[in-house]
């Protein structure tokens, strides 16, 4: 699922053959439309990380089932060595078919995506600080899990 067109094209370009479903949607609009529970949910510098948080955080928490999990992986805020004064910025981004467009981003610290997940009424089961490479003085990834209780 993704809200550009062209993100959808090279999916289908690398998976189409996997039988998956491709949707050309916001994770938002799917979430608050759709009505079967999931039993997962993943966001790879995706939808999380890209939509205001509160919104997004309890649309997955109204889809997940009993015990679903929700994992996600956004840019660290540190990745740069200090964290953003506000967490909310506009990137300008050059598309794959040359078109430029500007990405809202959420660039919070742990504890604020932590707060985030617990007002929509999920637990966190771990916070995890990757680093690119082993030679990264900065982490560059954070990935959180957390569960619909």
């Amino acid at each position: 699922m993704d809200s550009s067109a062209a993100q959808i094209r090279r999916a289908v370009a690398y998976y189409g053959h996997t039988e998956a479903r491709f949707l050309h949607t916001s994770a938002a609009h799917h979430l608050h439309h759709a009505a079967e529970a999931l039993d997962a949910i993943v966001s790879v510098f995706g939808a999380i990380g890209t939509t205001e948080p509160s919104q997004l955080l309890t649309a997955c928490s109204r889809r997940l089932a009993h015990q679903g999990i929700l994992a996600f992986c956004v840019p660290h805020p540190q990745r740069t060595g200090t964290i953003p004064h506000h967490p909310y910025t506009c990137i300008p981004v050059a598309l794959p078919d040359g078109a430029s467009h500007t990405v809202e981003r959420w660039d919070m610290e742990p504890t604020a995506w932590v707060l985030a997940l617990n007002r929509a009424g999920l637990t966190v089961t771990s916070v995890h600080h990757l680093h690119a490479s082993a030679d990264t003085r900065l982490p560059t990834t954070l990935l959180i899990t957390a569960r619909k209780p």
